[in-house]
């Protein structure tokens, strides 16, 4: 409220500045489309109060609190975090006063720290940063497992604490701190063959009831894909005028197994045939409209190119299948149609040894596996 108030007051006062240096009347015999030298000193005036307004009167480093306890022998602060933090925005808490002869900390005496200062360590275990015999780490301060708290109930002579010697710098007592961030408990050991309490898991147990670790926990996320993904492309393939029911069941066949995303047909419906086995049109979205416009209107796919397999084209084993496209085909006594050819980007054949016309099926069998063996190649 008081900082408020306080701007407030601030734009109070440049608000009349600014009002005395535009009502300022001009000198006499000087015109009034001249500028006012008086102005500009008023101006400047006001520039360095702005800015004297703008500084922050709280910038700089603060102070710090002046904590009587420091002037003990060798006195210990505690910085913690939780997982996913930043150490560098830690809590910090003083550990209680030690015997002058004490050298060591053990970690017991963190932990007590810790809990007397609000960490619940039923929920969380704590591992301190470890620098000396690696490059820097966080270092587990009980044995594993570490799905339960045992520093609850238990003597702590009872466990192989790890400690933290303090050194005297010449002679003279020097401020120690001790980092920590508190890791996620599991909820119970997950290993096969585990352990929990003195007592096995049992095989039959349900594993909803485990969990991992949370360091496991971030690796599996750490496995999901994410960030920038491999573009591999995808293709769709349909018919115009489709003839025969079975050689259509034959190509959705095909496709599914050959990778297809897409299946339609242009002035034609599909009935179920025996030749599709698998029922593909419940596995691949298959779209039919009545002609080629109303495809290209409303059903093509965006950022695809159009792909004719037609006699007369480019050799099959010289195209490049592009990344994404679409390959139409027609039917076998008619063909594709010249407006589609006119508007097609690529047009491919099929080489053959005696007669150049294949069965639909056929032919767009053979396109969909030369495009998947030339994408295995690359």
């Amino acid at each position: 409220m008081g900082v408020n108030i306080e701007r407030d007051r601030s734009m109070h006062r440049r608000s009349l500045l600014l009002r005395l240096a535009f009502v300022s009347p001009a000198p006499s015999g000087a015109s009034s489309f001249l500028p006012n030298p008086s102005r500009f000193k008023t101006n400047r005036l006001l520039t360095a109060m702005s800015s004297s307004c703008n500084r922050s009167q709280l910038a700089g480093m603060p102070m710090s609190p002046g904590v009587a306890a420091m002037k003990e022998t060798a006195p210990v602060m505690v910085r913690y975090m939780f997982e996913g933090g930043s150490i560098g925005q830690g809590r910090l808490c003083y550990m209680k006063q030690r015997q002058s002869s004490e050298t060591t900390i053990r970690a017991s005496d963190v932990v007590d720290t810790l809990s007397n200062d609000g960490v619940d360590l039923d929920l969380f275990y704590p591992c301190a940063y470890e620098s000396e015999m690696s490059s820097g780490g966080w270092l587990p301060m009980e044995p594993a497992p570490r799905h339960s708290n045992p520093w609850r109930n238990i003597d702590s002579n009872d466990l192989q604490e790890i400690t933290f010697d303090i050194a005297d710098a010449d002679g003279v007592s020097v401020a120690k701190r001790i980092d920590v961030k508190l890791v996620r408990r599991p909820r119970m050991e997950s290993r096969p063959g585990a352990r929990v309490d003195d007592k096995p898991i049992d095989d039959g147990q349900i594993r909803a009831e485990l969990e991992h670790c949370s360091e496991a926990l971030h690796a599996i996320s750490s496995a999901v894909p994410c960030g920038r993904l491999p573009l591999n492309g995808f293709f769709g393939i349909g018919v115009v005028s489709p003839k025969t029911q079975e050689n259509i069941g034959t190509l959705w066949r095909s496709a599914f197994q050959l990778g297809a995303s897409l299946l339609f047909t242009i002035a034609g419906r599909y009935r179920a045939a025996s030749a599709d086995t698998l029922n593909v049109p419940a596995r691949i979205p298959l779209i039919e409209v009545d002609d080629w416009s109303s495809f290209v209107q409303f059903a093509a796919p965006k950022a695809c190119e159009w792909v004719v397999v037609e006699m007369g084209g480019i050799p099959l084993r010289e195209f490049q299948h592009p990344r994404n496209a679409i390959y139409i085909l027609g039917s076998e006594d008619h063909g594709v149609p010249k407006a589609i050819l006119r508007d097609a980007r690529h047009v491919v054949s099929l080489e053959s040894e005696h007669y150049g016309s294949y069965n639909v099926a056929v032919a767009g069998s053979i396109v969909m596996y030369d495009r998947l063996i030339k994408s295995q190649n690359k």
